[in-house]
């Protein structure tokens, strides 16, 4: 009886939870008479969709390639030198869980001195404010199942610690860290607050300017929903693509 309440509470929460976008996708189609691609048409005409949609490629993936990069360094030293880096683990993910609307204020200012406002750079650089410490919190776990006695060996053939980090450990782990990367990805891609405060025109992404659709006359949901339905699409195909891996790549991270 207990299974089926908890089968029942799920089938019930994954339905509230399909409704906005479903929502969203019939209003995006819906047109004078009944159902079309108008609106997909007029926004896909607008060189500003184009634009806000390569910048917010251009702020995810260098953000994930950064992340990536400085969360596989920092997880192999913490998970390979000893365990007195427990403590820096958890003040790590501590800092995942500050509040955006806690930095966003102190980062306008610096990056307003920096000259860094309306950036790319800028934006991929806030971005890492988050997306470091998950990737480190994720690719430690995932290093951490990794025998120790592969290391031995690979120094017994004259490899360095660097060697042993990008010509062993990452082809070994290269599937977890896949993983990690795409949920960055999806990360810095939905954020809505940093690009919303610090960028107005050279770099705006593509959510903050959803909001140009909503002018004195009223909002226009049409394009509205139809911009936010293609955008979307893009963190759905990719998780998409990795959902196979996700239970094994979760299931490696737990394992110590």
């Amino acid at each position: 009886m207990t299974t089926k309440l908890l089968y029942a509470a799920a089938l019930l929460a994954c339905t509230l939870a399909m409704v906005p976008p479903l929502w969203a996708l019939t209003v995006s189609l819906s047109v004078q008479g009944g159902l079309g691609l108008d609106h997909y048409r007029e926004v896909l005409s607008q060189p500003q969709f184009w634009r806000a949609l390569w910048n917010s490629f251009a702020a995810a993936s260098s953000c994930t390639l950064a992340s990536v990069l400085l969360g596989a360094s920092a997880a192999y030293g913490m998970t390979r030198f000893g365990h007195r880096f427990e403590g820096l683990a958890l003040a790590i993910l501590a800092m995942r869980m500050i509040p955006s609307i806690v930095l966003v204020i102190p980062f306008y200012l610096w990056f307003r001195d920096a000259g860094l406002l309306d950036s790319i750079l800028g934006l991929a650089v806030i971005y890492l404010t988050f997306s470091v410490p998950f990737a480190i919190w994720m690719i430690r776990g995932f290093f951490a199942a990794i025998p120790l006695d592969i290391d031995e060996a690979a120094r017994l053939d004259g490899a360095g610690s660097w060697t042993i980090l990008w010509r062993v450990i990452l082809p070994i782990a290269a599937a977890p860290i896949l993983t990690t990367a795409v949920l960055i990805f999806c990360f810095c891609w939905n954020e809505f607050l940093f690009a919303l405060v610090l960028t107005d025109q050279s770099a705006l992404t593509f959510l903050p300017m959803l909001m140009r659709y909503v002018p004195p006359q009223g909002p226009l949901y049409g394009q509205i929903f139809a911009g936010s339905t293609l955008y979307f699409a893009v963190p759905i195909i990719a998780i998409a693509l990795i959902r196979r891996r996700l239970e094994s790549s979760f299931a490696a991270g737990g394992t110590k």
